[in-house]
């Protein structure tokens, strides 16, 4: 994502393409491909890296998979379109748009709706989570092994037998 994103900083550092494409939807497809989507990817994988570590709680493996590809497929569905508008000339900020355009602009619409829905299952997951434990909030263990220890465990498992630590 972050490389394509670049591949389009390499079209604007041309100053008269520059001029041409300043402040249309290709500046706005551009700035989200480098910094924003870039950023949303790790903040997301970190999170499902975290949770199992810091709750004890897995979250399902199978409805990561399946919401990676679609937050990346809804996301591209999103900004990729927005390409075309900006080589169109179309300034960002407007909100009525001649029916010649109008198509572009309904498919990132689409991709944002879908990624909405998709982030939504996304929180749903972590109260699933929780929930089919049966766990409460204050009763989660804090304390694993990961946490006692300075060093890292030699065998690299967690030995649920440590009587010792509770």
């Amino acid at each position: 994502m972050f490389s394509l994103g670049g591949l389009t900083g390499i079209i604007l550092s041309n100053s008269i393409i520059d001029l041409n494409l300043h402040d249309t939807y290709y500046v706005v497809a551009h700035f989200h491909y480098v910094l924003s989507i870039g950023v949303i990817f790790t903040i997301i994988s970190r999170i499902i890296f975290w949770f199992p570590l810091l709750t004890n709680f897995l979250i399902n493996n199978n409805w990561n998979k399946i919401l990676f590809l679609n937050f990346f497929l809804s996301f591209n569905l999103t900004f990729f379109p927005q390409h075309f508008l900006g080589i169109i000339g179309i300034p960002r900020r407007y909100i009525i748009y001649s029916d010649y355009i109008i198509f572009w602009n309904l498919i990132s619409s689409l991709g944002s709706l879908i990624t909405l829905i998709f982030f939504f299952i996304f929180i749903y997951l972590f109260i699933e989570s929780l929930i089919s434990k049966r766990l409460l909030l204050f009763k989660i263990k804090i304390f694993n092994i990961e946490w006692i220890f300075n060093i890292p465990i030699l065998n690299h498992t967690f030995n649920e037998n440590l009587n010792f630590i509770l």
